[in-house]
């Protein structure tokens, strides 16, 4: 399992709109990255933290722990992929638990604004302060 922070703990938090949209454009974004590039792997799920600073991403690795960078540059993908993605996945009555608590002009905006600033993973991240 990955942390995949979009924001700073404490700080700036997702609204929880923004948060949902961004649950289904990463979950279908990533699974379609994967199935192109990454056919050793599984995406098991992307899950969104309760702080709503970030989401966790979940890889099924049958050789063990995936390199840092492999997971990042998926991430990259992962976002680029989203910004194509024109209509919210899954957010109909049948298939989502919430389907009005969406934002994806919210979610796209959040999109770009990771795309502009750029994806550093970090073996060691700091902690928060007390």
């Amino acid at each position: 399992m990955y942390d995949f922070r979009v924001r700073t703990p404490n700080t700036q938090l997702l609204t929880p709109k923004v948060t949902h949209s961004l649950e289904h454009l990463f979950a279908v974004a990533l699974r379609d990255d994967f199935e192109e590039h990454h056919r050793d792997l599984s995406v098991i799920d992307v899950s969104p933290m309760g702080c709503r600073t970030g989401f966790y991403v979940t890889v099924l690795n049958s050789r063990g722990t995936l390199p840092l960078g492999r997971i990042a540059a998926s991430m990259r993908s992962m976002l680029d992929i989203a910004l194509e993605i024109e209509s919210l996945p899954g957010a109909r009555r049948e298939t989502c638990g919430a389907f009005e608590e969406h934002d994806l002009v919210g979610a796209r905006s959040e999109i770009r604004r990771l795309v502009g600033e750029g994806i550093a993973p970090l073996d060691n991240p700091p902690h928060l302060a007390p």
